[in-house]
């Protein structure tokens, strides 16, 4: 536990100091064309922590968006063969909001993918049930939402085993699809969900409804604007990344019908994860 709490420390030093080197690197030629020495400095500085930062964040979108190297074990999207897209939703069930958007669903006459948290299956266990027996597919989001990468080896897997057997005593059905929370995973969770017959699925579209500042026309135009053939689309129906479980979803609520009529008005239709998923044989 000690070894790969190092060997992960080390990993993050070395990408913060290497983006730092790079940064300051450029700062510094850009601060040789100021003429005024006190500017200079702060640009200096300044610039290379927030270039540093901005570099950072490319890292970790292309991380969840692209990946590094081979991974043919994750799923980011499906193919565009048939026009199809998924919806999934993340953090549920929630009592306020997963019912309502269980209700617009059936509607609209379309199916979606639930990626559960353990612990709040166990605190609405019959909500859980109702997602299943509508039809819609379930998937393991962990017991807690914990970061992967941070879990040690016993607790990541304690994390989502036991969120395997909640899901499958409260709902009959076994997850066949993992996602970690906030998209970040390590080689560890890619073996637990190959030794568990799970397949490791992230996205390639979110609506960015987690934000605290999201509105329902934001959310509208971004999933619309941007929605192409063969995208899993990503929402949630309860927690958020910067607040505590039961933040508002009232603007996933408000855009998700007009969300569903402007896909299929684009031609695009919203299937199950399994069914865009059997395309690729």
């Amino acid at each position: 536990m000690l070894i790969g709490l190092l060997t992960r420390g080390l990993i993050v030093m070395i990408f913060i100091s290497g983006s730092l080197v790079i940064s300051y690197s450029i700062t510094r030629l850009i601060a040789y064309l100021i003429p005024y020495p006190q500017i200079s400095e702060i640009f200096l500085w300044s610039g290379a922590v927030v270039l540093s930062a901005i570099m950072l964040m490319g890292v970790a979108y292309s991380y969840v968006y692209q990946g590094f190297g081979a991974q043919a074990d994750i799923t980011r999207r499906g193919p565009s063969a048939g026009n199809k897209v998924v919806l999934t939703f993340d953090d549920g069930p929630s009592r306020d909001y997963t019912p309502e958007i269980l209700k617009i669903l059936a509607e609209k006459g379309v199916y979606a993918t639930f990626f559960l948290v353990g612990k709040h299956v166990e605190q609405y266990p019959e909500i859980a049930r109702q997602i299943a027996e509508e039809g819609h597919e379930v998937g393991n989001h962990t017991y807690g939402h914990i970061t992967i990468p941070n879990s040690s080896p016993p607790q990541l897997t304690a994390q989502i085993v036991r969120t395997n057997l909640i899901i499958l005593q409260q709902t009959g059905t076994y997850p066949l699809y993992l996602r970690p929370p906030r998209g970040l995973y390590d080689m560890r969770m890619r073996r637990i969900a190959k030794l568990l017959g799970q397949e490791l699925v992230l996205w390639s579209l979110s609506s960015q409804d987690w934000h605290p500042r999201a509105t329902r026309a934001g959310v509208i135009r971004r999933v619309i604007d941007r929605a192409t053939a063969g995208d899993i689309i990503l929402f949630h129906d309860s927690g958020s990344l910067l607040n505590s479980e039961g933040s508002s979803r009232r603007p996933t609520i408000e855009a998700l019908g007009p969300i569903i009529d402007g896909l299929k008005e684009k031609g695009l239709e919203v299937v199950k994860l399994e069914e865009i998923l059997a395309l690729r044989d």
